[in-house]
Formats: C-alpha cells, sequence, structure tokens
C-alpha cells in the first residue's frame, strides 16, 4: 500500500497579494480536456465506477501504487455530479494542507482525475496552512474558491466568512443525511447551517504487531481497557515496549468518554463549561500513569512511535486512521500488521472523536465559481472517489454508499480501515466541540494528561488545573 506524492505536485504557499492559481504539471490523463479554442460546451459526463477510477489513480500515482488500488472492482458506480452550463472551464483554486506522502499523492491524482473528466471546471491545488490563513485572504480578496480547513472554523463562521453549504445540499443524494455517516453529517453544522463538509474522517485507532502479540500468546485484539493492560504484562516479557501514545486530546478523549466523560459538561457538542474534574477523568488518567510508571507506556510523537514500532521496539502504537498508510510504508512487510479502535471502559462501549480537514466556500466569489467548488465536492462524495481515497491512505469512507462499495477482498487484508470503518459507523463517535474556544482546551488536555501521566504532578492537582482553565476558556463561548 505504499504511495508516493508526485513529485511534479504544484506545492505554493498563498500571499495576501497573489491571486494566481496554480495548474497541475503532473502526467497527462487519456481523455483528458482539451482547452483549446474551437471547444463547444461541456461534454455529456457518464457515471464511473470504483474500479475504474482506482485503476488510473494508480496509473497517476505511479510504480509505487499498491496493487490492492487496481483490484477495486464490483464496486458501485458513482452518481454523476451536476454538470455546470459553461462553455470554457471555471478553475476552482483548492487550498490544503496533504502535502507529500500516501495523502498528498492521493489528493493530486484524484484532482487530476477529475480535471480529466470535467471539462467545465478545473481545480487546482494550492498547498497551504489554510486553516490559519483564510480569514486574513478574505477580506484581502484573495481567498481560494474552496479550501480545506481544520474542525475550528467558529472564528470564520462569526465573521460572516463563510457561505452555507445548504442550498447546495437541497436534492443531492450524495451529500445526504441518508448516505453520509452520521458523525460527518453533523460535522461542522452550526445552527442548522453545514459551514463545513468533512473532507477525509479520521479516527483513533491502535496498531500493532501481530508476530508480537503470537509470541506472547495473545491470541486476539483487546477490547476493554483491562485486556489491554494484561496484554501489555505479557509483551513487555518479551524485551519490548508494550505500548506507545500520544499525549494529544484525540488519543486522550476517547478513553476518558469510555469511562463515561464528556467533552463539556452535560454535552459533546455545546456548552460553557469543560468537565474533567470527576471520576471518569481520574480513571483515565491513572490508567495511563500505571502503565508509564510500570515501563508499559511511552509517550511519543507520531513520527517516533512508527519508527519504534517498525524497529520491533514497541509491540503496539496509538494512531489515527490517517496515518495507517504511514506505518504501513515504515514497517514494509517486516510484519503484519493489525489494528483496532480505542477499547471500551467502563461504560462498555468504545468511543472515538471524529477529526479530519473539511471542504469550507469562502465568501467573495460568483456563484459560477461557487457552482463549480459544489461540483468537485459532490464527486469527492461519489464511491468511486472514496473508495480510492480510502484505499490509499486509510481515511474511513464517509458515505454509506462508499462503505457498501469497497471492496471485501481489499478489507480483509487491510484491519486498519476495517477498524476505522466500525468507528466512523458507531454512534459513539463525536467530533470536537465547534467552538473556536475548545482548540485551547484541547492543548490544557494535552499538558495535563502529560504532567498527570509522567508524575509530574498528582492526578487530582492535574485534573483541578484542567478544569479551571478549561472552564477558563469556555466561560464566554457561545454556541460557535
Amino acid at each position: 500500500m505504499s504511495t508516493h506524492a508526485d513529485p511534479r505536485r504544484s506545492v505554493r504557499t498563498s500571499t495576501s497579494t497573489s491571486t494566481s492559481t496554480s495548474t497541475s504539471t503532473g502526467p497527462e490523463v487519456p481523455g483528458s480536456r482539451s482547452t483549446g479554442a474551437g471547444e463547444a460546451g461541456p461534454r455529456r459526463r457518464t457515471a464511473t465506477s470504483a474500479s475504474q477510477i482506482s485503476t488510473r489513480l494508480a496509473l497517476l500515482l505511479g510504480t509505487g501504487a499498491s496493487a490492492a488500488v487496481l483490484a477495486a472492482s464490483g464496486a458501485a458506480a458513482s452518481v454523476p455530479s451536476r454538470p455546470l452550463a459553461t462553455s470554457s472551464p471555471v478553475v476552482v483554486q483548492l487550498w490544503e494542507s496533504h502535502n507529500g506522502g500516501p495523502v498528498g499523492g492521493a489528493m493530486s491524482a484524484l484532482v487530476k482525475e477529475f480535471d480529466a473528466t470535467h471539462k467545465s471546471v478545473q481545480v487546482d491545488i494550492v498547498v497551504t496552512k489554510a486553516s490559519s490563513k483564510l480569514l486574513a485572504a478574505i477580506p484581502a480578496g484573495n481567498a481560494p474558491a474552496l479550501a480545506e480547513i481544520s474542525h475550528y472554523d467558529g472564528t470564520l463562521v462569526k465573521a460572516g466568512a463563510l457561505v452555507s453549504w445548504n442550498t447546495f445540499l437541497a436534492g443531492s443524494e450524495v451529500v445526504s443525511p441518508s448516505n453520509m455517516l452520521p458523525v460527518v453529517w453533523r460535522n461542522g453544522l452550526v445552527q442548522g447551517q453545514h459551514y463545513r463538509l468533512q473532507t477525509d474522517l479520521k479516527v483513533s485507532e491502535v496498531f500493532y504487531d501481530e508476530s508480537l502479540f503470537h509470541k506472547a500468546g495473545i491470541a486476539a485484539a483487546p477490547t476493554t481497557w483491562t485486556e489491554l493492560a494484561a496484554d501489555a504484562k505479557k509483551l513487555k516479557g518479551l524485551g519490548v515496549i508494550p505500548l506507545g501514545w500520544k499525549d494529544s486530546s484525540a488519543h486522550i478523549l476517547p478513553a476518558f468518554m469510555s469511562n463515561g466523560g464528556s467533552m463539556l459538561r452535560g454535552s459533546n457538542s455545546v456548552g460553557t463549561a469543560v468537565n474533567f474534574d470527576n471520576s471518569a477523568a481520574t480513571r483515565t488518567f491513572t490508567f495511563f500513569r500505571s502503565l508509564y510508571g510500570a515501563n508499559e507506556l511511552q509517550l511519543h510523537h507520531g513520527t517516533t512511535l512508527r519508527e519504534d514500532f517498525a524497529a520491533g521496539k514497541m509491540a503496539m502504537i496509538d494512531g489515527t486512521s490517517a496515518g495507517y498508510a504511514k506505518v504501513l510504508d515504515a514497517v514494509s512487510g517486516k510484519f503484519p500488521v493489525g489494528a483496532f479502535v480505542e477499547p471500551a471502559g467502563s461504560t462498555g462501549h468504545a468511543y472515538n472523536v471524529a477529526q479530519g480537514l473539511g471542504f469550507v466556500l469562502p465568501k467573495g466569489h460568483t456563484h459560477a465559481q461557487d457552482e463549480a467548488a459544489w461540483t468537485f465536492v459532490q464527486w469527492w462524495f461519489e464511491p468511486a472517489q472514496q473508495v480510492a481515497w480510502a484505499e490509499q491512505t486509510g481515511f474511513t469512507p464517509e458515505t454509506r454508499a462508499s462503505i457498501a462499495a469497497m471492496p471485501a477482498s481489499f478489507l480483509r487484508t487491510h484491519p486498519g480501515l476495517v477498524a476505522s470503518i466500525s468507528a466512523g459507523e458507531s454512534p459513539y463517535t463525536f467530533a470536537r466541540p465547534v467552538s473556536d474556544s475548545y482548540s485551547e482546551v484541547q492543548a490544557s488536555i494535552d499538558a495535563s494528561f502529560f504532567d498527570a501521566v509522567t508524575a509530574k504532578q498528582s492526578v487530582a492537582s492535574a485534573l483541578q488545573t484542567l478544569q479551571k482553565q478549561g472552564d477558563s476558556y469556555m466561560s464566554g463561548a457561545s454556541e460557535l
């Protein structure tokens, strides 16, 4: 499943003075549109199957593409996206931050596939930090027609900088509540308005070395935190580090919620106070502190975790579905990689946090540009594209139709994707609160967790600090 970004991928950082667009210079695709002056209006577009687009995607990605992409046969056909009535292509500049690796390569290839099959619209990628740059770009008049930003879009919404997708959603069979996974449909929803449509769904999961599990006599992946602790003790006997973990909120909150906690007081979505100085957080922080104290847990960033895991130094590492392809690349077939979602806690349920970038429509563009952006967005969520994206990146498919279209043969050999799909479909998977104030809260969660687990503070003291800081950040928060 190794893929590499096209080295010719257009990578530019936008500035407040530039309004130019970046045009891909990658390999041409047979049947791609021509911009010759003598051409007539938009040509008729037929539905593309998942197997067809997967084959073309593999060719675009080059020789490093996984053979599994070529095996996406039998998947459901796409629903054609709405054509635009225009005689020349409408250029949609897309700001996004998937730079390099399997994800960047897949994004570039899919955009080239779109451009090759849509004469009336051309999407040009600009790799940049859209989340932090967009707010200043809109009043300056150089915002893109389409952007992918992080979860916290509250500042942009309050500034009136975004166009709601609601008017485009009417009548769509693809981007609809009956087709989208519930957690995806609710992500970015503010007072009934969809300002952000989740581009890629990533959830927390744990990757493990199946060969080490076999040596330790562990027959199956743990389904509860108690089982995980027992497995860690067995793996320690092999002379390896049983578990590596990220000390970040997205990897702490699932365990906390599985023990009965909530991200805000009485809610996981709206509120003006946090909910951490309680038994659920105490149980969760104490659990990880015990593992750390027994030398059964280390805290690191993702790159270090993958390196140690691939080297056989760690038996289990925490990560996300977005990192699945990177894990497989790092391991490079040295041992089989298993995966499971973060386990169930005292509630009896396994919880998760939905993360990932989302499409937003900045204000200040023509109706034709908005319609062109919507054409690409709706195409993105069709089964063929979702299947190709999931196979190449590990991101969870975001619609029911795309999950049904996933080839069974591929899922049998990619347990990480199976785990992420189960989390995506779960009613116990939640997006973070939309309020931009919660971005400050998550930084406090990270710091308090690290201090408590590494014994720099007592668990009680760390949670008291977290509660006080969290309430301070949320006290002035609106429903955004």
